[in-house]
């Protein structure tokens, strides 16, 4: 397998990944399920999921949505514009990544589960996370990286790593505002990115 566009990244993220605990989600999602939160977890919500033409492989429709909506969030407010308006697709971005590493496909779809359909007590929020706006989803993340949980702070670091990689390997982050050796030293990628 060629180390791809990915490569340099790509190791943490699959360490992220590799930390989301199976028996820790899947207490999480029998919780979820007996709210009645799974029934509708493939489709994505309307106008939120893969463009026309898009076949996805590794990412359901809903986790498609859940990482283009983190990707925004994590990117700062003018990376979640240039999501929001298609310029950016992280979407699709970690598609080609989860192509060639599809063993951190399933940690990925059950972090981005936990991510959309969680509620409080475990986040602070009672949406899914694709309903929420950039603030809300900003303290959703903020909560999850500051978690007393284990599981939580798993899913920070899993979802922050592939949205992150999958943001700046979208082909209209390349820009050279978004270039990450013109970021300056001590500043923050959301921060750089912020108007």
């Amino acid at each position: 397998m060629s180390p791809g566009p990915f490569h340099p990244a790509a190791a943490q993220t699959r360490r992220d990944l590799a930390a989301l605990d199976r028996r820790g989600f899947l207490r999480l999602a029998g919780l979820a399920a007996a709210s009645g939160l799974l029934p509708a977890c493939h489709d994505a919500p309307s106008g939120t999921g893969p463009p026309p033409g898009l076949a996805l492989r590794h990412l359901t429709p809903r986790g498609y949505a859940v990482l283009n909506a983190a990707a925004g969030s994590v990117a700062g407010p003018r990376g979640a514009a240039l999501v929001r308006s298609g310029a950016v697709d992280p979407g699709r971005a970690a598609e080609h990544f989860l192509a060639e590493s599809p063993d951190v496909a399933g940690p990925l779809g059950q972090g981005l589960l936990v991510l959309e359909f969680a509620v409080w007590p475990f986040v602070p929020k009672l949406r899914p996370f694709t309903a929420l706006d950039d603030d809300a989803r900003r303290a959703v993340l903020a909560a999850l990286m500051t978690s007393r949980l284990a599981l939580g702070r798993q899913v920070f670091h899993g979802v922050r790593s592939v949205s992150l990689l999958a943001f700046y390997g979208a082909a209209g982050a390349q820009a050279p505002d978004f270039a990450v050796g013109r970021i300056p030293p001590g500043v923050a990628v959301a921060d750089a990115v912020a108007e």
